[in-house]
């Protein structure tokens, strides 16, 4: 059931800083319809998620952010948007790719290779979310990577073909206004069971790091709230936030 439409707008910069520094400086002076993107085929000041950067060939990829405005969301609610967008992002990928996975919190893999991440910024207003500014990059016609960018991969890399982006950003929009209204409509349920069965290394052993060291774990579950549910291997059930776990992988870390 769609109660709410999202906008087509596409508004399109050849350069920009970023995606998401440009929509917060439009919602200063313009009342964008929800569902306006802003899409650039080059940004110079890409973000990625907790202050890192996103680095990308001119016109290769499809950078853009989307404008939603989840005023039946409270706070505690924000990760539902994470979910959503991750969702839409998988469902995009997948209909390309095997062995396409969500990362927690923010990342899109196939396989072990990283082809897409997901920043979103929220604006709190009277303990509701007045409107969230989702940034998406997807790797999808570059071939070559700087070398310092960790196991990359993109569209062009998995099929040997080149992309529409267009294409692609139309059909990231269909399933977004899909996922969306699934959360307007209250099946909040859904939405959770459908990002857990799509976790990379669900119920896999692999080895991790926190502040208090490294560990074997298991990942059970992600709360309501966002947090990361992981099962060690000596039986205890540990609860993460954002960069407060890393996931180092299934072999041991000091393996040479």
């Amino acid at each position: 059931m769609i109660i709410r439409k999202l906008s087509n707008e596409v508004r399109q910069y050849r350069e920009i800083d970023s995606t998401n520094g440009e929509m917060n400086r439009l919602l200063m002076t313009e009342d964008l319809a929800e569902g306006c993107i802003i899409r650039a085929e080059y940004q110079h000041a890409g973000k990625g998620h907790a202050g890192n950067s996103w680095q990308s060939e001119r016109g290769m990829n499809l950078l853009f952010s989307m404008l939603l405005k989840p005023d039946f969301l409270s706070p505690e609610q924000a990760f539902h948007l994470s979910r959503i967008a991750s969702l839409s992002l998988h469902e995009v990928i997948d209909n390309q790719c095997e062995e396409t996975q969500i990362k927690w919190p923010n990342d899109m893999l196939v396989g072990d290779y990283k082809m897409a991440g997901i920043l979103i910024e929220n604006m709190i207003i009277s303990h509701t979310i007045s409107h969230s500014i989702i940034g998406i990059g997807v790797n999808v016609n570059q071939t070559t990577f700087n070398p310092s960018i960790p196991a990359p991969t993109s569209l062009k890399i998995e099929k040997g073909c080149h992309y529409d982006m267009n294409s692609l950003l139309k059909e990231f929009r269909s399933s977004m206004e899909r996922w969306y209204n699934t959360l307007i409509t209250g099946n909040e349920r859904l939405v959770m069971e459908s990002y857990n069965q799509r976790l990379y290394r669900l119920g896999v052993t692999a080895y991790y790091r926190s502040a208090a060291g490294k560990f074997t774990a298991i990942i059970r579950d992600v709360l309501p709230s966002g947090e990361l549910v992981l099962e060690s291997g000596k039986g205890d059930i540990l609860t993460f936030g954002f960069k407060e776990v890393e996931y180092l992988g299934i072999i041991p870390p000091d393996h040479n």
